[in-house]
């Protein structure tokens, strides 16, 4: 069985956990999971075309993008939207390449909502377990992290060989990063990374499970 799990680069002049961890566990093994790991540009126009052509190339049984945000949980999200925007509340924020896109649709003959196929409530209930609090968002925002999602799960229903599970998951900044935002509190990395794998171990249950076609 193989996962294919992306984390992005560095954004906004922070680094970003997310590519460091998605790249540490590139090349892992999990029981009989096999983990490809890679780290995203921060780049709404190339994002899609890169989840397409990893889809193609890895042929993953999982697919997880991983990204962070303003949370103090972890954060698996469950619909993606067919949009991309760099608006962020009041402010105007472009991707790394100075990418503004004001609405626009990430896959031109895609419905606008798309949900998650990853077993959304045994992952919380799984990182609640372990001790790494989490809970399910219905919304990934507008920006790079909703781009990966959004694609993620629709090439992964138009993959030929196979259909793989596909969503995104939201991680806490790491001290690092000093993010000040009321109500944040940071996650150390090497816990975010544990949390990780707990997710990827949750996914690989879920179709080892009898009652799951992988396909």
């Amino acid at each position: 069985m193989r996962a294919l799990m992306t984390g992005f680069e560095g954004w906004a002049g922070r680094m970003n956990p997310s590519g460091k961890i998605a790249m540490s566990l590139d090349n892992k093994e999990l029981g009989n999971l096999e983990v490809f790991g890679i780290e995203l540009p921060e780049d709404f126009l190339k994002l899609p075309g890169m989840l397409k052509e990893l889809i193609t190339k890895v042929n993953p049984d999982i697919v997880i993008g991983t990204g962070w945000d303003y949370i103090s949980r972890i954060k698996v999200e469950k619909v993606a939207l067919n949009v991309q925007s760099s608006h962020f509340g009041n402010s105007i924020v472009p991707d790394n390449y100075k990418h503004k896109p004001m609405g626009n649709e990430i896959i031109k003959r895609g419905e606008l909502a798309l949900r998650s196929s990853l077993p959304a409530e045994k992952i919380v209930g799984t990182l609640n377990k372990r001790g790494f609090p989490a809970f399910i968002s219905y919304q990934a925002g507008t920006h790079c992290c909703n781009t990966v999602m959004y694609s993620a799960i629709f090439y992964s229903r138009e993959n030929k060989k196979r259909k793989p599970i596909a969503g995104f998951i939201h991680i806490p900044p790491v001290a690092e990063m000093k993010v000040k935002n009321a109500g944040t509190l940071c996650m150390k990395i090497d816990e975010e990374t544990k949390a990780l794998e707990s997710v990827l171990e949750a996914c690989r249950d879920y179709l080892n499970s009898a009652s799951v076609n992988i396909g």
